[in-house]
């Protein structure tokens, strides 16, 4: 895709343009604002080994495990935060690039905690590169802004033939038991997936402070959103066999019958969280035949 279309689509939402002429207590750049993560996944033979890793605090990922007993190839990839959380002036950058048939599971070891700020923002990018019949599992932990907080996230996924995909996160409007339900400033997720300089699908959402008023219209009498992209070129099984029992949700078929998009809304985070892992194990018996082993974060 062009340059100017990708700049165009990760431009900052207007609603941030006061809060990015405030400079944070920290400049902006400072050692440890900065947390830059790039990861290169290659395949040899039967495994996919992580053959490029740089990492700049405070974005850390662990070493690759390989304990999946249906995929003993696969890497499991773990990010950590040892900040414990994200402040003002923070500025996240990712990239993962997947070779040629190689594929990787990734994840968080604790849910993406954004604290309170009073000047600027923090922000984090993600640009993912599918190789040709590559694979990823892309399933981060809860993201929770805290009151006052102030973030802007945005996911480009860059699909090539035979790739495939699951990217999956839960959004949840604050610390409930603390009484913050949707007290965060402003919360903002765009997530696009391109193939051969061609949109696929875009979604974008925008979360303020004052919409919690409306909160009956966007989540009706639900809580926590779960959303999940699956992207796999000329996807024909999978959509019936998703059930959503007491979680309020349904699927949309993406542009090109490429995939599909799942959102779903509940009240109780732990049930969203397994629907989350269910969902995960549709797509890895779908896609790759097995079952989905069980996930062990350390």
């Amino acid at each position: 895709m062009t340059r100017d279309l990708l700049e165009t689509f990760c431009a900052l939402p207007s609603d941030f343009a006061l809060y990015a002429q405030e400079p944070p207590r920290l400049a902006v750049g400072s050692p440890g604002k900065v947390g830059i993560s790039r990861l290169k996944f290659e395949k040899f033979g039967d495994k996919t080994h992580l053959i490029e890793s740089f990492n700049q605090m405070p974005a850390r990922a662990h070493h690759p495990l390989y304990y999946d007993p249906h995929l003993p190839g696969m890497p499991y990839v773990f990010f950590v935060n040892p900040t414990g959380g994200i402040v003002q002036g923070d500025r996240y950058t990712y990239e993962f690039r997947l070779e040629v048939g190689a594929e990787a599971f990734i994840t968080d070891s604790m849910a993406t905690k954004i604290y309170k700020m009073d000047r600027n923002y923090a922000s984090r990018h993600a640009e993912i590169y599918l190789g040709k019949n590559s694979r990823l599992e892309y399933l981060p932990k809860d993201i929770i802004p805290f009151a006052e907080s102030r973030w802007y996230q945005n996911t480009v996924i860059h699909a090539s033939d035979g790739s495939k995909m699951l990217f999956s996160e839960i959004f949840c409007p604050g610390r409930i038991a603390h009484d913050e339900y949707w007290d965060f400033s402003v919360f903002a997720s765009k997530v696009m997936i391109e193939k051969g300089g061609v949109p696929i699908m875009i979604d974008s959402a925008l979360y303020r402070k004052e919409d919690k008023k409306y909160m009956k219209t966007l989540f009706g009498d639900r809580v926590f959103l779960l959303s999940a992209y699956w992207y796999s070129e000329g996807l024909t099984e999978g959509k019936e066999q998703i059930t959503f029992g007491d979680i309020y949700g349904g699927v949309t078929e993406m542009p090109y019958h490429s995939g599909i998009v799942v959102k779903a809304l509940s009240n109780n985070l732990d049930e969203l969280q397994k629907f989350q892992i269910d969902l995960w194990g549709i797509f890895r018996k779908v896609e790759v035949g097995t079952e989905a082993p069980f996930l062990r974060i350390y």
